[in-house]
């Protein structure tokens, strides 16, 4: 052993230790980021006289539906949610439809000027979603599309986010494929629906989830293009929740435990295709 690794061995963690200490390092950040929520799941289940009792109490007395009973009898909740789905759903669906021949124009054909294109493209991806309020605000104003689902829709629809990242997973789909359907006779449209989309299943569920859940959190622009209670989406509603001088802390994180039970639903439902789609397009190259 040479000197330098005689100094260096005592530093040397064995394999299997640094495996389990990967892991209970893994495991004390997935405790500490599931404290909030499990304090929230059992807060919105608690009389009003345990939530803020010292000392604090994980596991109420008694469990009491009244929150959930007032969110759901005394606020329209159900309407909101509805709202949500249809713009998490119509935004969802749409940036797909758009991202998918954009990322096949930038990853798979050849035309002058594609890649100064494609950066100036991504460059707007630095640029704050805040940053787009006014001109976006004056936009659909112009177009008249202020309090209609398509204000909330389109915008998001139409972030970078989805052309990136389908762009990359689309360059690593062997040549190869793509080489013989031609030589069969196929044009740019059965290369894409034949060859691209089939073997991009992984990277194209990653997106819309990833779409879906952005689209059903966003609250900062739909709070300003929707502004009739009718069309409010979960967020604004929960906002809602929250009185002028006082915070009714049971109402609101029983409401909140509500709008989060349809994305859970949708990560267990999917949660192997998500992992495994974060897994390929985290092996990405450009």
């Amino acid at each position: 052993m040479t000197g330098s690794r005689r100094w260096l061995a005592p530093l040397l963690i064995p394999r299997k230790r640094r495996q389990w200490t990967a892991r209970l390092g893994a495991l004390a950040l997935i405790m500490l980021w599931m404290v909030p929520i499990l304090w929230m799941i059992t807060t919105a289940f608690k009389p009003d006289s345990e939530i803020f009792r010292l000392p604090l109490r994980w596991i109420p007395s008694h469990i009491t539906l009244k929150h959930v009973q007032a969110v759901l009898q005394e606020w329209p909740f159900l309407r909101w949610m509805l709202n949500s789905v249809i713009v998490a759903g119509g935004a969802t669906v749409l940036s797909l439809l758009l991202s998918i021949p954009a990322a096949f124009s930038f990853a798979r054909l050849r035309w002058r000027g594609r890649n100064a294109v494609f950066i100036a493209f991504i460059a707007t991806m630095m640029i704050p979603w805040q940053v787009n309020v006014v001109p976006l605000y004056f936009l659909m104003n112009r177009l008249k599309l202020l309090n209609t689902y398509a204000a909330v829709i389109l915008p998001i629809s139409a972030m970078p986010i989805g052309v990136f990242l389908l762009r990359q997973f689309f360059i690593n789909v062997p040549g190869e494929l793509e080489d013989a359907a031609r030589l069969d006779g196929c044009g740019s449209v059965d290369v894409l629906m034949r060859i691209i989309l089939p073997n991009s299943r992984p990277a194209l569920v990653a997106l819309g989830i990833y779409m879906f859940i952005f689209s059903w959190n966003e609250f900062f622009w739909s709070m300003i293009a929707l502004q009739r209670p009718h069309l409010l989406t979960l967020p604004i509603g929960l906002k809602a929740l929250q009185g002028a001088y006082d915070i009714d802390y049971g109402l609101l994180l029983a409401a909140a435990f509500l709008a989060s039970l349809p994305v859970l639903f949708v990560f267990l439902l999917l949660r192997q295709r998500i992992i495994r789609g974060m897994a390929l397009t985290a092996g990405i190259k450009g």
